[in-house]
């Protein structure tokens, strides 16, 4: 089953923290659709329970948008909350715990494009016949289409791949 989008950007988070560096928004959007992919690609299931839409800067979950907007593009310098029914008091959502599934694919991500800054990772996304790229095309003069499963799953499991000779 998916993880909530919240306490996975917050993995994020923690794992940017962990390495001394902070994260800003447009950033973290993009590691985030790095790991869902790979997550999808690796697993066969997403790793968040939300869709990315196409949007002009690259891949956007919209509810972790409104989330961090007030962040634009300072550094995140809390963890993304939400609401506690039981105290109706915003608290910090807590990371997945006990799935090194998840760490994984986190830390591989972290390792593989936390060196990027978030306009580096918004182009990366952009290139040609990536799930953004295919998404725009088919969708013109429609900005929020939602990226699918099938694009992401399909684009991943060919980054993934390894030759069978070596």
């Amino acid at each position: 089953m998916p993880y909530p989008v919240r306490s996975i950007a917050n993995a994020i988070i923690n794992r940017a923290a962990a390495d001394g560096k902070k994260i800003e928004h447009l950033k973290l959007q993009k590691l985030l659709y790095y790991a869902n992919g790979y997550y999808l690609a690796a697993y066969e299931i997403p790793l968040i329970d939300h869709t990315f839409e196409a949007w002009d800067y690259g891949p956007v979950v919209p509810a972790l948008y409104r989330d961090l907007r007030s962040f634009s593009a300072k550094p995140i310098t809390r963890p993304v909350k939400d609401l506690d029914w039981d105290t109706g008091e915003m608290v910090p959502v807590p990371t997945p715990v006990n799935a090194p599934d998840v760490e994984k694919v986190i830390d591989f991500t972290w390792c593989t494009y936390g060196k990027y800054d978030g306009w580096q990772l918004s182009e990366m996304t952009h290139r040609p016949d990536s799930p953004w790229d295919k998404t725009r095309k088919a969708n013109p003069g429609i900005k929020d289409a939602d990226i699918t499963r099938e694009l992401l799953q399909e684009h991943f499991e060919g980054l993934i791949r390894r030759p069978a000779n070596g």
